[in-house]
């Protein structure tokens, strides 16, 4: 029980270092996948960041930290370019664009970060252009990716032109403003 003011999930000692999000947003507990249908809609649905930048699941009183494989979301692109969130959440408007050097492209929503799944990179591979909206070409892309040049490259989305970024993987936490393994910190307190 807590007094009205203190979030109940403070009551409880917060867990670290067994639940982790793929980079496909699959479910794994103690690195076995999740298949429980009800499990994982709960887990999906108590999903939160935290103050600190740390991705969280509600599960009664207890805070349960979550180890992400690369971004707080994996995102699925509708024909129509709408956004949903691999919690079933959408997306929102895209904020900024970044692509690294193995050419996982993440989006920064107005959900917060995303990596776009296998499946949805078609669409925006479609919308890939530079500066005049031409469409880029796969040695450009090539390029940008490996560093070897830094085109203006933007993607050309329903929402407006959103310029793209090359931002190595191991950057993305810090650029995105996320905590990967939140296991050595959980147990800081929240800033905020």
């Amino acid at each position: 029980m807590t007094d009205g003011l203190t979030p109940a999930w403070s009551a409880g000692q917060p867990i670290a270092g067994w639940l982790r999000l793929t980079a496909r947003g699959a479910w794994l507990i103690r690195d076995a996948a999740v298949e429980h249908p009800a499990l994982r809609a709960h887990l999906n649905r108590h999903y939160f960041r935290d103050a600190a930048g740390r991705y969280c699941v509600q599960n009664g009183q207890q805070v349960v930290y979550v180890r992400l494989d690369y971004a707080p979301y994996a995102l699925h692109a509708a024909p129509d370019g709408a956004l949903e969130a691999h919690t079933g959440e959408p997306a929102g408007a895209v904020q900024a664009a970044c692509l690294d050097e193995a050419g996982a492209l993440t989006l920064l929503t107005a959900l917060g970060a995303g990596r776009v799944d296998e499946a949805s990179l078609g669409y925006f591979a479609d919308r890939v252009c530079d500066a005049d909206g031409r469409p880029a070409d796969e040695a450009t892309l090539a390029a940008f990716m490996d560093g070897t040049a830094q085109p203006a490259l933007f993607l050309d989305l329903p929402g407006g032109r959103v310029p793209i970024e090359r931002c190595l993987a191991a950057d993305l936490p810090s650029r995105c403003g996320f905590v990967r393994d939140p296991d050595r910190q959980y147990a800081a307190p929240d800033p905020g």
